[in-house]
This record gives C-alpha cells, sequence and structure tokens, in this order.
C-alpha cells in the first residue's frame, strides 16, 4: 500500500514538472532569418560560431529553405546583434517576416 502510494505522489510530482517545462520561457525569443546557406559546409560554420554568440539557447540550420533559425534569451541579446553575427559569417542573413494568411484576415 506505501508503494502504490509513494508511486502515485511521484507520478503527480513528475506531472507538475512536465506541465512547468512545457510553457514558453517569456525570457526567450525564437527568430527565423533567410540566409544564402546552401551546403553542409555553411551550415557547420553557423552551428559552430551563433551557439557562442551572448544567450543564445538553439540554433537550428534548413539548408533546404535557407533558413536560420535562432532561440535566444531577450536580456542577453537582440535580434539586430545575431544578425549582425551571420552576416560576420559571410552570410546575408534577414528577419523572415511571418506570412499573412488572406483567409484569417478576412474573418
Amino acid at each position: 500500500m506505501k508503494k502504490m502510494k509513494l508511486l502515485t505522489v511521484t507520478l503527480l510530482l513528475f506531472m507538475g514538472m512536465a506541465s512547468t517545462f512545457a510553457k514558453d520561457d517569456p525570457k526567450l525569443k525564437k527568430v527565423t532569418y533567410t540566409c544564402n546557406v546552401d551546403c553542409h559546409t555553411c551550415k557547420e560554420k553557423i552551428m559552430k560560431n551563433i551557439p557562442y554568440e551572448k544567450g543564445v539557447k538553439k540554433v537550428e540550420v534548413d539548408i533546404k529553405n535557407q533558413l536560420v533559425t535562432v532561440t535566444f534569451r531577450k536580456d542577453k541579446n537582440t535580434t539586430e546583434k545575431i544578425n549582425k553575427a551571420i552576416d560576420k559569417l559571410g552570410y546575408q542573413a534577414k528577419v523572415k517576416q511571418p506570412e499573412t494568411n488572406e483567409a484569417s484576415e478576412k474573418k
């Protein structure tokens, strides 16, 4: 009986922790840049350098769509500084504007 209670309490704690970690952190900002990355070497160069920029938590490079997505702490860095860091590596980066959905605008 004690084991069952302990198991139940443990599961409830883990479920509570999971919901806490699932929330988006308001300190983080995720920005997608269009960038002229077209080979694996370009991807490696970005993946080796951008994570060392201040506040960067995650970097994703999509060669097929020529996109670089960077998640960083808003209090440690800015969109412009990340953009300059990518430019400094020799790639022309621009913040990708979110696509507008005409159907949702008509509603």
